[in-house]
């Protein structure tokens, strides 16, 4: 039985519309789930056309119904014309924020198993209202959900997860905790079992410039990083490290004779996304983890410069829907075994 995905277009004044498009007339998306797309038929369509494939998707009714056949849901003022290309506007982000909440909700409602988002612009949501950092702040205020969450970035070698993300670079040292690095491993290996890594191993990197060098240039390493994954390994977690930050990624991906890693921790955002982004740019993927459900979403922004040319790759967005898939295959089955 394949999972239900609930695909959102996405920010309607970027390249989401057009980049779902390809990715809905691509037999392979097609065999791996049934999709539930979330947005407006004028905006689906107008993508369809830069994009040039069409693909028929019937209206859903009031209350879906998993179907072979994609069915688009709409909303009040979804159809609503007129949403100003290429700039981050007030319109498109209230679109935005009202699109991922009915992604959510149809989750929660048992009717979807996962959720796959085209690119979104924060810049934008905040304009349409919201008062978060990011998005995942936001599907946790929708959620009311209080627990553990983040975000792993993944290409086809490999998952990373950060232990802090959007905060200043002078706050990261005051973050860290063992516990912090233990639980963030535990998640990571959580993550990368549910995409279907049996004994996923994880290399985890320093903070500081050629991982302190023994305290000579701090010593997070050996007080806070160090005990981290030590306390993660004592909960069964394979992990290794700390590694100096600037050749993690080179001893990861290396896995001939039986080396590398499956995942990476870093201490933060940039320390992870340079890498990432240099290693897959237009294939790589962002999933939201720890939620009661999984989302993913292309590791690429909306591209506001190519909007409307037919140019916009779909690479990263197929990814992110077939992980969807995945995941959410996952995500239902243990729903149906603890039923």
């Amino acid at each position: 039985m394949k999972p239900t995905v609930a695909l959102f277009i996405g920010d309607p004044s970027g390249i989401g519309p057009e980049i779902v498009a390809k990715v809905l007339a691509d037999p392979q998306v097609h065999n791996a789930c049934k999709l539930l797309i979330i947005g407006s038929r004028s905006v689906l369509e107008e993508g369809m056309r830069v994009a040039g494939v069409h693909t028929e998707v019937k209206d859903a009714d009031l209350v879906p119904v998993a179907s072979d056949r994609p069915q688009l849901l709409q909303w009040e003022h979804a159809n609503d014309s007129g949403f100003e290309l290429s700039v981050a506007n007030a319109k498109s982000g209230r679109f935005m924020l009202d699109g991922l909440a009915k992604a959510l909700h149809l989750c929660q409602d048992g009717i979807a198993d996962s959720i796959c988002i085209a690119p979104l612009n924060k810049a934008a949501m905040r304009a349409g209202g919201s008062t978060h950092p990011d998005e995942m702040h936001y599907f946790c205020e929708v959620l009311n959900y209080k627990g553990p969450c983040v975000e792993f970035n993944v290409n086809d070698k490999l998952w990373t997860s950060r232990v802090t993300s959007h905060v200043p670079h002078k706050m990261v040292s005051s973050l860290l905790t063992p516990e912090r690095i233990a639980h963030n491993i535990g998640l990571l290996n959580q993550g990368l079992q549910a995409a279907g890594f049996v004994n996923p191993r994880i290399a985890v990197c320093g903070l500081n410039p050629h991982n302190g060098d023994g305290g000579a240039f701090g010593r997070d390493e050996i007080e806070v990083i160090e005990p981290g994954v030590q306390l993660a390994a004592s909960r069964g977690f394979k992990a290794d490290g700390p590694f100096p930050a600037d050749t993690t990624f080179v001893r990861a991906v290396k896995k001939e004779n039986g080396g590398g890693y499956d995942g990476v921790l870093t201490m933060y955002h940039d320390q992870g996304q340079i890498a990432m982004k240099l290693l897959s740019f237009g294939h790589g993927i962002t999933v939201h983890y720890g939620l009661p459900m999984p989302i993913t979403t292309p590791a690429h922004g909306t591209a506001y410069d190519i909007v409307g040319q037919g140019i916009a790759g779909d690479g990263a967005m197929k990814n992110a829907l077939l992980t969807s898939a995945r995941m959410g295959a996952s995500t239902r089955d243990k729903r149906l075994q603890a039923a």
